[in-house]
């Protein structure tokens, strides 16, 4: 029985890695047909065009979003009663962000990580930092959603987007912002609208087993939410939601910097949001390489030909935004090393504590 636990995991741990190892060479042979494609002469152009104000501009950007993240961060932990040092904070946040980074999925796999830095290997306050992870997820998501559902109402009335595709952006918005103020609502009546439809869905489909685990994992999210919105920590909540709503209003402005300072070209508001909404749903759907090695980089060209920039433009504009998030990893790795986590660089975190869950 215990030869057969540990072939199993063996054989999990094997799959993981090759399943990156594949990744990464998929997404590097993209990479390069694009290099080639375009030619690495007019991208080296394009990104050295940005010239060394523009890249202090651009780069002092990126920190700043990356500053604003780990403050939303920060205003959830205190409601929580967690109080850290910002050295401390920022480590872990940039450790949960390498682990994520990383991983051929977008938006999740690096939480249990930066939980695990943030209560010093799950010895203090672990269920807290649990719950204000939980609640930042969620308030960065809110804040996404809003950029992304005024860029699909501008997608709507352009014709840079064909008939099919505007109107399932407009769709997709619409039904995130509709999750999400349904969400708020549910929590501050006190409704766990979630944990109650897929319970109905687990007595109906045969996928039970899937839906039970996940009814667990909803029903604390959910707790969690709903005591963010409680009057106590309610004014937290709020406070933090508005770090979130600015770092995604500076991250839709990173296309304007670039080609501001590359080409002269200025963006207007309503472009530079339908950019922001077709890259989301670029991160979400297409991030199957880690850091969207290659595949990114080739659904940026297809977003910027709709602005009639060129393919140059695009793939060093790329660039420009890999090399500021190859510093938040720098900075993650770099923690983790000098702070014995480098284990998980290669394996994943051991099991939050069942007493947390």
């Amino acid at each position: 029985m215990g030869n057969r636990l540990v072939c199993g995991a063996m054989t999990k741990k094997m799959k993981r890695r090759i399943m990156i190892y594949a990744s990464i060479g998929i997404g590097g042979a993209i990479l390069w047909s694009i290099i080639h494609w375009v030619g690495w002469r007019r991208i080296t152009h394009e990104f050295l065009s940005l010239g060394a104000l523009g890249g202090a501009v651009f780069f002092l950007n990126a920190v700043l979003i990356f500053l604003l993240w780990a403050l939303t961060w920060r205003i959830l932990l205190s409601s929580y009663g967690v109080e850290r040092s910002w050295r401390e904070l920022l480590g872990a946040f940039a450790s949960g962000y390498t682990i994520t980074y990383i991983t051929p999925s977008a938006n999740f796999g690096g939480e249990p990580v930066r939980i695990y830095m943030i209560t010093h290997g799950f010895k203090e306050q672990t269920k807290e930092a649990t719950s204000s992870v939980i609640v930042e997820r969620f308030l960065n998501m809110g804040s996404a959603i809003l950029l992304l559902f005024i860029g699909s109402v501008y997608g709507l009335f352009t014709d840079r987007l064909s008939h099919f595709f505007r109107w399932g952006l407009f769709g997709w918005a619409s039904t995130g912002v509709l999750f999400f103020a349904w969400a708020i609502v549910s929590f501050r009546r006190h409704y766990p609208w979630m944990t109650k439809s897929l319970g109905i869905l687990a007595r109906l489909i045969p996928w039970r087993g899937y839906l039970e685990r996940a009814t667990v994992w909803f029903e604390r999210v959910e707790r969690e939410i709903d005591r963010a919105f409680s009057p106590r920590r309610r004014h937290h909540t709020q406070l933090a939601f508005i770090p979130a709503v600015l770092s995604s209003i500076l991250y839709a402005l990173n296309p304007l910097i670039f080609l501001y300072f590359t080409a002269g070209t200025v963006l207007s508001v309503l472009d530079l949001s339908l950019i922001f909404a077709l890259s989301m749903f670029l991160n979400m759907f297409l991030w199957i390489t880690p850091g969207g090695l290659g595949v990114v980089t080739g659904g940026l060209i297809g977003i910027f030909a709709l602005f009639g920039i060129g393919k140059a433009a695009a793939v060093g504009f790329s660039f420009a935004l890999k090399l500021t998030e190859i510093t938040y990893v720098l900075f993650g790795i770099s923690y983790m090393l000098t702070h014995g986590a480098s284990r998980f660089l290669h394996r994943s975190v051991e099991r939050i504590p069942e007493e947390v869950q």
